[in-house]
């Protein structure tokens, strides 16, 4: 009988596509509501028979998703090439680069959009006695959280199928400190700041296959072909004159959006910026009685690759 542990597990490829070996020190991450998801095509033999019989299917191109959602958190020491954000190679196979600063005193690792030069993951959700890995991964990731808790990323990622062996769950070192929490928060769009309860980030990465015959799962790996981040909130609605919600809305004003540096303690801060924020639906809304507008938003590029930052200081 298997029990419900789990950890995920994982490391960017050297050669994409191509599995890399996964040890202790490729764990650490605090993974919530972790889940693989294989899909193997199944082929229909529509062959004409003398019975209403069906011939067996036949299993064809295999792939997988992994997903789980993490907390936002960064290192309790100076960040280096050794010891980056627990989130690094899971960002940098959605699509950011990632940058460190090594300034003594005042380290610090951004993450930025990028559209070139993105790695792919060997990636395995290890449970219980179960390991279940996929290759040449890739995918996308929201940001969410809601007033006095914590902030999350929640990831998902495709890759090409590895078909699970029995393996020992690993025991990695996982962090002691805890997260920032969303109080405090500085948020502001626009110079203006709404009283809101809750935020989400969605960085809309479109994952493309990359078919191989070659391939024992049908699939080389998978590319990030298209991004459309978008988010929304939900603030207090306010006198037009303190804060046209609509205007701006119809008006296509543009606005930059900032969130912390959210925590107290060096090197487990996060801060998110985006420059140009534009709205795209401001819908009525309540809680306990007060009236909200409940505000979708676009993140536009500005000069580009540069719609969002990350920033772990």
């Amino acid at each position: 009988m298997l029990t419900k542990r789990r950890i995920i597990v994982a490391k960017i490829e050297d050669v994409e596509g191509t599995p890399e070996a996964l040890t202790v020190d490729d764990a650490g991450i605090i993974a919530i509501d972790a889940k693989w998801n294989p899909d193997i095509k199944m082929l229909t033999r529509n062959i004409a028979l003398p019975t209403l019989s069906k011939l067996q299917d036949i299993p064809g191109m295999a792939l997988a998703h992994i997903s789980f959602k993490c907390e936002l958190m960064g290192r309790s020491a100076a960040f280096a090439a050794d010891n980056l954000p627990y989130v690094s190679p899971f960002m940098r196979a959605c699509g950011f680069q990632e940058t460190l600063d090594v300034t003594p005193g005042s380290e610090k690792v951004t993450y930025k959009p990028a559209s070139t030069g993105l790695p792919s993951l060997t990636l395995a959700l290890y449970s219980d006695g179960v390991i279940k890995k996929i290759s040449g991964a890739r995918g996308t990731v929201k940001i969410n959280a809601e007033n006095g808790g914590q902030v999350f990323a929640e990831f998902d990622f495709l890759g090409a199928y590895i078909a699970p062996v029995d393996g020992a769950i690993l025991a990695p070192s996982f962090p002691a400190f805890l997260p920032p929490r969303l109080t405090g928060a500085n948020f502001t769009i626009g110079a203006f700041t709404p009283v809101l309860k809750s935020f989400s980030i969605d960085m809309g990465n479109k994952v493309a296959p990359r078919e191989d015959a070659n391939a024992p799962s049908g699939y080389k790996s998978f590319m990030l072909s298209d991004r459309d981040p978008r988010g929304s909130f939900d603030p207090e609605m306010e006198l037009i004159a303190t804060h046209d919600w609509y205007g701006i809305w119809k008006a296509g004003t543009l606005g930059a959006l900032s969130i912390g540096a959210l925590g107290a303690t060096q090197y487990n801060k996060v801060k998110i910026t985006a420059p140009k924020v534009a709205y795209a639906k401001v819908a009525e809304g309540d809680r306990e009685g007060i009236e909200l507008a409940n505000t979708d938003f676009q993140l536009a590029m500005n000069t580009g690759d540069d719609e969002v930052v990350i920033e772990f200081s």
